[in-house]
């Protein structure tokens, strides 16, 4: 049964919401009929002083009721000073959620009452006061904003934040760039990626210029921030920054806002970054590959097969790696050459995982069985056979059919075979009944798995 206090409670608020509602309805009509010049002050509209009287009352429920209505109710500057002149009055906690709800008004006429507060004692009322200054503020409030930025409470910091990435205005992001040097490096990493935040693309040439800063912190923020900023245009500029790094985590940083653009920017990207590989070293050009392969297209797959023969080592392997992480098949042919060499086994490795990916089926693309038998014959390792049968069991038709049997004599694959097998066997339309009865008979009686041999009698018994 429910607690009389709580029954209360509900009946009060659900009253409350019946006077809001029927003693708007009376104001609306009644202010219908008289002239806005004549409306001096909200002390005697009844919504507001039934909203007035909610936010003073004890109950957290009554409060947030009232909260509610200075948010979508009672329009008009009067009743914004109205509420505005309360928060004098109310207790720490309620005075951030008037803020709150004042920056979600979005009438500036709080603006000057709510700047008053950005200094009070309490940390929640100066970080409700900073928050709602986003809403009411403009590219002028910038520099208050900022120096807040290095207040001791998070709660603070991130309030700044939130503040400045709301603000409004066509001169706010240039006020930002004016106000980077005025602070410490931590507030200019900040505002930095308030810039970010705020999609300040025409501020490019700022964030561009804070990654040679003599600042670590600022150099970071600034190559986060190209993350979010830089396109396509700005590739030959990522890959000079990128090549000009010698810190790991600087690097890293650069390398990611350099793979971001290549997943939006795609083949566009290509030239800039081939250009790049000319004169850099190689942990650059290790960086640049994996940075070419996001990109895709011909370019890209033409200059990674060049560094296939380039003079450091570990550039070749990391092209042998981007290749069998290509997209799409134009990468088998090269990926082929590879699997073929009787050369480093590690490269051959990669080149068959990377040709076992591409030849399966992928949606409306069959598998390549020519490439699949090929790589099931070059494969020296049981791990990568096992990966064709796996590929095998997704194409159903009968030459991955008859692949699969014939690899049911070798012990170490039997499993895999059969349940290849099966698993073709199950997919197959429209196939010879009498040859998939007997492949299945070969499976049930070569292979020692029970479960794989009860699936296989369950699908024979279904032809």
């Amino acid at each position: 049964q429910e607690n009389p206090l709580t029954r209360f409670r509900k009946t009060r608020i659900a009253v409350c919401w019946s006077l809001i509602a029927l003693i708007g309805l009376t104001a609306a009509t009644a202010r219908a009929a008289q002239d806005e010049a004549a409306q001096d002050g909200a002390d005697d509209d009844p919504v507001i002083q039934m909203i007035v009287g909610l936010l003073g009352d004890a109950d957290r429920d009554m409060r947030a009721l009232g909260l509610q209505q200075v948010r979508e109710e009672a329009p008009g500057e009067a009743a914004t000073k109205k509420f505005a002149g309360l928060l004098p009055d109310l207790t720490p906690e309620s005075q951030a959620d008037l803020l709150e709800a004042l920056g979600d008004r979005g009438d500036v006429t709080a603006k000057p009452t709510v700047l008053k507060m950005v200094d009070d004692k309490d940390p929640k009322v100066r970080a409700a006061a900073i928050r709602a200054i986003g809403s009411l503020g403009d590219d002028t409030d910038v520099a208050l904003l900022a120096g807040k930025a290095a207040g001791d409470s998070q709660l603070e910091v991130d309030a700044v934040r939130q503040s400045l990435i709301r603000l409004r205005g066509d001169k706010v992001n240039a006020t930002i760039v004016l106000t980077m040097d005025l602070g410490t490096p931590e507030v200019c990493a900040g505002l930095l990626g308030v810039l970010a935040a705020r999609n300040a693309k025409e501020m490019l040439p700022t964030v561009v210029a804070s990654t040679k800063s003599p600042e670590p912190v600022v150099r970071i923020a600034a190559l986060e921030a190209l993350r979010l900023l830089a396109d396509e245009t700005h590739t030959a500029t990522l890959v000079e920054i990128l090549t000009a790094i010698d810190e790991p985590l600087e690097r890293r940083k650069a390398q990611l806002a350099l793979m971001v653009v290549c997943s939006r920017g795609r083949e566009a990207c290509a030239d800039g970054i081939i250009a790049g590989l000319a004169d850099a070293d190689a942990p650059s050009r290790v960086a640049l590959l994996r940075a070419l392969a996001r990109a895709g297209g011909e370019k890209a797959l033409a200059e990674v097969v060049a560094r296939l023969k380039d003079d450091d080592a570990t550039v070749q392997v990391e092209a042998v790696r981007m290749l069998s992480a290509w997209p799409d098949r134009s990468a088998v042919e090269p990926l082929l050459a590879i699997a073929r060499d009787a050369g480093e086994l590690r490269r051959q490795i990669l080149a068959i995982r990377g040709l076992v990916r591409l030849a399966s089926p992928q949606g409306e693309q069959a598998a390549d069985l020519k490439v699949l038998v090929e790589v099931m014959n070059l494969a020296k390792r049981t791990d990568e056979k096992r990966l064709v049968l796996g590929a095998l069991g997704s194409a159903a038709s009968a030459e991955s059919l008859a692949l699969a049997l014939s690899m049911l004599d070798d012990a170490a694959l039997a499993d895999e075979a059969g349940l290849a097998v099966v698993l073709i066997a199950e997919r197959i339309e429209g196939g010879d009944a009498a040859a998939l009865k007997s492949a299945l008979d070969s499976v049930i009686g070569k292979v020692k798995n029970p479960k794989i041999r009860q699936r296989a009698k369950d699908a024979a018994d279904a032809l």
